[in-house]
């Protein structure tokens, strides 16, 4: 997209966090039905609420079927060829992953010899593009108080 392009051409690389959506991209959601919005953490719903913005959930598991689809050709978890996929951008240096705990630790690692093929990125470009957002600037959304994702942030941690 037009930021990527521009850190390329300012020699800036991006480190991107949430690469597997607060664990949305995952197996385990994989066919799932939707499930709304009530979730234990603002995280969660955060991250629901940006699959909402992508396109909404069956969008979101098309994207998922389609990265489950790649995993099995290559012997590799959905999450790898998410995180492969993510790797392979020029303007990205590293992906941040969060784990609750090291069961994830090998499936995380796989990405790093996973190397996916030109119809591998095609066919998740060709889902990432009937994505209808996010879209803005960084942090608009929680700028917007009455909106979905400013309704879940706290303001003004720091006054008394």
């Amino acid at each position: 997209g037009a930021f990527s392009d521009w850190c390329l051409n300012n020699n800036i690389q991006l480190f991107c966090y949430g690469a597997l959506a607060g664990g949305f991209i995952t197996p385990g959601w994989l066919g799932k039905n939707d499930p709304g919005f009530a979730f234990e953490n603002r995280s969660l719903i955060k991250y629901r609420l940006i699959i909402e913005d992508f396109g909404g959930w069956d969008l979101f598991q098309q994207l998922l079927h389609t990265l489950n689809q790649i995993g099995q050709e290559h012997k590799a978890s959905l999450s790898a060829v998410a995180i492969r996929y993510l790797l392979d951008k020029p303007a990205v240096a590293a992906v941040i992953v969060g784990a609750r705990n090291a069961r994830h630790i090998d499936d995380t690692l796989a990405a790093a010899s996973l190397q996916l093929t030109e119809q591998d990125c095609q066919a998740i470009s060709a889902i990432l593009a009937q994505s209808t957002g996010p879209s803005g600037l960084v942090y608009e959304l929680e700028r917007d108080r009455n909106g979905p994702h400013g309704r879940i942030m706290k303001y003004n941690l720091n006054q008394s």
